[in-house]
């Protein structure tokens, strides 16, 4: 007959299964002497999950961004692409997006559109922003196969000063998009 041992994440599984399933503890209790020569040593780590109090004290800082600062940031972010792309962005004609801003900085993740050299049609591109001090200083295309920087490392590496997963999450359920972080 095959024994079934469940698994608890906080390492407590072999007491409660004694307590649920009404055995009896058959150990002696140790006496003071013998308590007194173990010692035990617990050494605690933070889950997977849980982050470090210093990022989440920057990061709760984090305020979502207004209409007045998504107009702000256009033009800031039209020259950005202008200079990123000397080559291909003739003109942006608008864009759409989710972001925080957390002081002088910005994240955002929208979808902008944008004309082309030499082509009539307009393109819309999903993209990841950050903005410092008012000017774009890195974009990433989700569609593109070569960018300046990949946008998954750009979401792990603002992840301390922004929301960024939820950002993304959020945005990509808007659009019905494709990715999911």
């Amino acid at each position: 007959m095959a024994k079934i041992i469940k698994f608890n994440p906080r390492g407590d599984d072999e007491n409660r299964r004694k307590k649920t399933s009404g055995e009896e503890n058959r150990e002696q209790t140790p006496s003071m002497e013998e308590k007194e020569n173990k010692k035990v040593l617990k050494i605690s780590s933070p889950s997977r999950k849980e982050e470090p109090s210093f990022l989440k004290s920057k990061r709760d800082q984090a305020q979502p961004l207004t209409e007045e600062d998504y107009q702000k940031l256009f033009e800031p972010f039209k020259e950005g692409l202008k200079r990123l792309y000397p080559s291909q962005v003739e003109d942006v004609l608008g864009y759409t997006a989710l972001g925080e801003k957390n002081g002088e900085n910005a994240f955002m993740v929208g979808r902008v559109i944008w004309k082309r050299y030499g082509v009539e049609q307009p393109y819309l591109s999903t993209f990841v922003a950050y903005f410092e001090k008012g000017e774009l200083k890195k974009i990433s295309f989700l569609e593109a196969k070569n960018n300046y920087w990949d946008w998954r490392t750009m979401l792990k590496l603002h992840k301390g000063e922004f929301h960024t997963e939820e950002i993304f999450n959020r945005f990509m359920e808007f659009v019905n998009g494709q990715f999911l972080v």
